[in-house]
């Protein structure tokens, strides 16, 4: 059982002066135990020690984990860093708020959004705004402060990686972009009056999907009724490897294609059939067109990497970009500064000189979203 010496219970944000805490438990008893709460201050002896993971940190007695908490931060608001740990001498003192913990070695109280006299600080109001054209997202800050208080955002990615970092002033504004598709955390942070964690997304919905599918790894099927693959590539660039090799059909094809030498935000590799009625052993399937399309924060990249086959092909993004084999349209390297990435692909036979009555067609549009959570 734990006296009420050992612990104080608390809510919300009350702060606790140095002297308080000390008194809870004193030094030289062994090892104290760890209670149980995710609101309460107290002090542990016996070599005790916390750590911080990429999404919880733990407190351990020796070797033995004891407790988890969301994430630890330093008495002076500075949050740990992932793999980072604190050791304390004689005594750790534990602030727990909403299940974060708040470590201090000298038992100097945390900076958590109220001073040690308990007087809350005048509010900061937050409005959030985004902006798929430029992939980026901005933080409005108003307050009837005395003083203008400096305000920092730092973004963490799905590992627990620091991204992107911004700062700024309240009353103010903070703007960043999200270098990539994932999702995201964001620590808005301006002691002591602003603490927070928001999510921000950012991801490529592929839509108007017209004869087309979506793939995350090879396929190699004859499917009815599909004559354009779409294969994404973007998560095999975020795990770190150099180069892919995408198997699109029955005969084995395959294309290898190296992550993008530029700032990416998704990747995809586009493999087009101009017929239908092949048979299912035809080393012609989705090889009549291969294209790669890079997306990145401002523009779509339209990267063309093989064709063949007897059918006339008209390729489309804004405009015509691509007219094969008769005409003149050849952009081998097309860039359209849009966060709406459209593809249009049209094949007409010998007989057909109807551009707008295609003989087998594919199309898919590729739109940038970037949103708080």
């Amino acid at each position: 059982m734990i006296a009420f010496r050992d612990i104080l219970i608390f809510a919300g944000l009350a702060a606790l002066a140095a002297a308080v805490i000390a008194s809870l438990f004193p030094a030289g008893e062994g090892a104290s135990p760890v209670p149980a709460c995710s609101d309460c201050a107290f002090k542990l002896t016996g070599g005790y020690w916390i750590r911080q993971y990429d999404n919880y940190a733990a407190l351990y007695l020796g070797t033995r984990e004891v407790a988890r908490y969301g994430w630890a931060y330093r008495a002076d608001g500075r949050p740990l860093s992932i793999g980072e740990s604190v050791t304390c001498g004689t005594a750790m003192y534990l602030w727990v708020m909403n299940g974060v913990a708040y470590v201090s070695c000298d038992g100097s109280p945390p900076k958590f959004g109220r001073d040690v006299l308990g007087t809350a600080p005048l509010p900061i109001r937050m409005y959030f705004y985004s902006d798929d054209l430029r992939c980026s997202l901005s933080i409005r800050f108003e307050g009837d402060l005395a003083r203008s208080e400096r305000v920092s955002v730092y973004v963490y990615d799905e590992e627990g990686q620091l991204v992107t970092s911004a700062t700024g002033r309240v009353p103010g504004s903070v703007s960043f972009s999200l270098p990539k598709s994932g999702v995201f955390r964001v620590h808005i942070y301006a002691p002591p009056s602003l603490d927070e964690w928001r999510t921000a997304v950012a991801r490529v919905r592929v839509v108007h999907l017209l004869r087309a599918e979506v793939f995350a790894s090879n396929n190699t099927d004859r499917l009815p009724y599909t004559s354009l693959k779409i294969f994404n590539l973007t998560n095999y660039w975020k795990k770190g490897y150099r180069s892919v090799t995408v198997y699109v059909n029955p005969a084995g094809r395959s294309f290898t294609l190296s992550a993008p030498a530029e700032e990416y935000f998704a990747d995809f590799l586009l493999a087009w059939d101009e017929c239908l009625e092949c048979r299912q052993g035809d080393d012609a399937l989705y090889v009549d067109e291969v294209w790669r399309v890079t997306i990145t924060q401002t523009a779509g990249i339209y990267t063309h990497i093989s064709t063949q086959g007897s059918y006339r092909h008209l390729i489309s993004a804004d405009r015509l970009i691509w007219d094969w084999p008769w005409g003149q349209t050849r952009y081998e390297h097309y860039v359209l500064h849009f966060y709406s990435i459209p593809v249009y692909m049209c094949s007409l036979s010998p007989y057909n000189h109807d551009p707008y009555d295609c003989d087998e067609l594919g199309e898919v549009r590729f739109i940038r979203e970037c949103r708080w959570g």
